[in-house]
């Protein structure tokens, strides 16, 4: 049933209706009289404040004190989008004053809520900061990009990438599908097609132009898991590949230049340092390995067994190899010379010091090696000093008072009894154990017999060669050599035949010469028949390798020969052959 009214009824239906619609409209709306009262306000408007039910009648400045609202009244001018703020609400409001028969009889302000407006703005203003300065990496990217959309329609494209490809500047493909770069020939094949199919990062090469150049895909998921953006990468890696692979030449051509630096190195060394036996085998290969860590070696062993060599050996296989090699002899000088050689002397420590002062053999061999030989005929006082320079690493010159810190790799040698020493206390334990830290023995000359025939033939060719003289060695003296004690070791073997290639009036050597050096009287017995020597040599030396090596194979390979004549020499030698004292001299 439809509702009908009278027109009595009119004015009020038609202000009830107003007020619904003035309550129902996003905009809050209060009116004032001309002494701002509030004569009305809507309910978007009381959300605003926090004053009970009274509001209408009270003045509006009570309420909302910025309101601004009674400067229309005295002004009668209206005001359009001004910002106010209610509380932690921003809101934008226009005030217009009531103007009846050209009188103001009141004023009416509406306003916005705005508060989440500016919010929103405040967040597209930063979304545009970040997106300019994104704008800015993209385009000052060394790497080529070019970013497409879920359905692979190009977004943006970089300048790098534009220059890698030879894509003119001026060549839009924005919104274009990224496919077209292949239509047109700029490229065969697409990282960004890969990476729509298997929704997974791709990589791939390609040579462009003559050029190797790499391509990664990857994708962009939103929150439901969707690909909406594909960002292609390519970077050119022709160069850098042109530099790894110098850089790899080089590295081999390093690591080959000193494995054969230290290979001719250590064979130079090898070559003064003769031998055939395996206790020297082990001596060297010891040698070699503890030349690459940085810590204290002592050699032992008896006189001219050749420690030195020992010492240049590892000197040469280590990573001191380029710095200063220096040896002192510390049997050789006084105690009182051997401490400022050791340490240096500042000016005036002593009578006869020079002006200047002098640097210490310690100082000298800075990022080097040191070698002390006869390490054991140090004085008391001095071993203390030497345990402060290895635990401290610093020395102080006679005469001074400021500590040098030094860095050396010393080696030391001895042919005593340091252990022996230490009980009898010419020689400090603590510096011991500080030496002692790898102990390599090298055995004396009797002990390694099988080493003589070699070590002969090698000084017979030396000086032989050196004075110009063709001597040869008959088998009757290498045997008298191999009976021989050789207490001086190398050293006297050496000097025993290059006295002997010297004196002897012929080709031959002079047995009579070998007369003297504490060797058995050879030359006394009678002479024996020349395949007599030999085949007593021959068993001595066939023994003495199966002896070492405790194996035929082994013995016939130390000795140049093949495994079936040793088994076949030491069944004739006789099963009791096989076992025999460590030294065959004994």
């Amino acid at each position: 049933m439809g509702y009908e009214s009278t027109e009595s009824q009119k004015p009020g239906i038609l202000m009830n209706e107003l007020r619904a619609v003035l309550d129902s409209i996003y905009s809050g709306i209060i009116a004032v009289d001309i002494n701002g009262k509030i004569t009305y306000i809507n309910e978007t408007a009381k959300k605003f404040m926090v004053c009970g039910e009274e509001i209408i009648g009270r003045d509006v400045n009570e309420l909302i004190p910025l309101s601004r609202i009674k400067d229309v009244l005295h002004s009668a001018k209206p005001q359009y989008g001004v910002k106010l703020q209610i509380g932690d609400r921003t809101v934008l409001t226009n005030r217009t004053p009531i103007i009846i028969n050209r009188q103001i009889t009141g004023a009416v302000s509406s306003f916005l809520d705005i508060t989440d407006l500016e919010l929103v703005s405040h967040q597209i203003h930063s979304v545009q900061e970040l997106n300019s300065e994104l704008s800015a990496l993209i385009d000052s990217s060394a790497d080529g990009l070019v970013i497409s959309d879920g359905q692979g329609c190009i977004i943006r494209m970089n300048k790098a990438y534009r220059l890698m490809l030879g894509i003119p500047l001026d060549e839009n493909f924005t919104g274009l599908p990224v496919t077209e770069l292949v239509t047109r020939g700029y490229l065969s094949e697409l990282v960004t097609s890969k990476v729509l199919q298997t929704l997974n990062s791709a990589t791939m090469i390609q040579e462009i132009k003559g050029r190797e150049i790499l391509f990664t895909g990857t994708p962009v998921f939103n929150t439901k898991g969707k690909v909406v953006r594909v960002i292609a990468n390519i970077r050119d890696l022709t160069e850098l590949n042109s530099l790894r692979r110098s850089l790899h030449r080089f590295s081999q051509e390093m690591d080959n230049y000193r494995s054969e630096l230290s290979r001719l190195k250590i064979k130079a060394l090898e070559d003064g340092f003769i031998f055939n036996s395996p206790e020297i085998r082990k001596v060297v290969e010891l040698s070699i390995r503890v030349a690459r860590v940085d810590t204290n070696v002592l050699i032992t062993g008896e006189s001219g067994v050749g420690k030195e060599i020992i010492t240049r050996m590892i000197r040469e296989a280590s990573n001191r190899s380029t710095g200063p090699f220096i040896k002192i002899n510390c049997g050789a000088l006084s105690p009182s010379l051997i401490e400022s050689e050791l340490f240096g002397y500042e000016e005036g420590a002593f009578t006869g010091a020079a002006k200047k002062g002098k640097p210490g053999i310690f100082e000298l061999a800075l990022k080097g090696t040191l070698f002390l030989d006869e390490v054991g005929e140090l004085p008391l006082d001095l071993q203390v000093k030497l345990l402060r320079v290895i635990q401290e690493k610093e020395i102080t010159r006679l005469g001074g008072t400021q500590s040098i810190s030094v860095d050396v790799r010393l080696i030391t040698a001895t042919n005593r009894n340091l252990e022996q020493m230490v009980k009898e206390g010419t020689f400090r334990q603590d510096l011991f154990y500080r030496l002692n830290v790898v102990n390599i023995y090298v055995p004396p000359l009797r002990e390694r017999v099988i080493d003589i025939p070699i070590l002969v033939e090698y000084f017979m060719r030396k000086f032989s060669k050196k004075y110009n003289l063709n001597r040869k060695i008959s088998p009757e003296i290498m045997q008298a050599f191999t009976e021989h004690d050789w207490p001086g070791n190398i050293r006297e073997l050496e000097n025993t035949i290059e006295r002997m290639v010297i004196l002897s009036p012929d080709e031959g050597i002079d047995p009579s010469l070998f007369k003297g050096n504490g060797s058995k009287e050879t030359t006394a017995d009678p002479p024996r028949l020349l395949k007599d020597a030999l085949a007593e040599t021959e068993k001595k030396m066939i023994l003495q390798a199966y002896h070492l090596t405790q194996s035929t194979r082994k013995a016939a390979s130390m000795l140049g020969i093949n495994q079936s004549t040793v088994v076949r020499k030491l069944k004739l030698y006789g099963k009791e052959t096989l076992v025999m004292p460590r030294s065959i001299t004994d």
